[in-house]
């Protein structure tokens, strides 16, 4: 009786294992109304380009959550965005003084503008830092803030 329970229990762990999906898809339509596109105009030299970069990072794992879709062929929604000024800080100063050092943090600046159709329809101008956390603070964590704050603009939130 003990062989059955066990050989019955296999053979639906097999079968229940055995999974799959098919599909086919015939469209021809366009969805575009919560498409976005995003351009950035940070100047062009290393740093600030390299902050911006980090910003457009940001922004796409943020708006990949969002109900918005990245899209660069004809988008319903343009997001202009340009590092006004970045500040990398120090990540060992902000960690041995706890965040008290203002020379330490890092500070980002953007200036943002969404455009609908070619039409400016919002601007906001961010503001983020790190003043500390463990281990000094992620730099990584000031771009997602702010990605974060334009996110909920994006979203309606005052």
């Amino acid at each position: 009786m003990k062989n059955h329970v066990y050989f019955i229990t296999s053979v639906f762990l097999f079968f229940s294992a055995c999974t799959g999906v098919d599909s086919r898809v015939n469209k021809d339509f366009t969805n575009t109304d919560n498409t976005l596109a995003l351009k950035d105009l940070t100047s062009r030299n290393y740093e600030m380009a390299d902050a911006g970069s980090q910003l457009e990072d940001a922004l796409e794992n943020e708006i990949g959550q969002s109900i918005f879709l990245i899209a660069q062929e004809s988008p319903k929604y343009i997001l202009k965005y340009k590092v006004l000024s970045y500040k990398k800080g120090s990540r060992l100063g902000r960690f041995s003084s706890f965040g008290i050092a203002t020379s330490a943090h890092a500070k980002l600046e953007v200036k943002v503008a969404l455009y609908d159709e070619g039409e400016k329809v919002g601007a906001w101008t961010i503001n983020a830092w790190v003043k500390g956390g463990p281990f000094g603070g992620s730099p990584r964590k000031l771009f997602k803030k702010a990605a974060s704050e334009i996110m909920n603009y994006l979203r309606g939130a005052p």
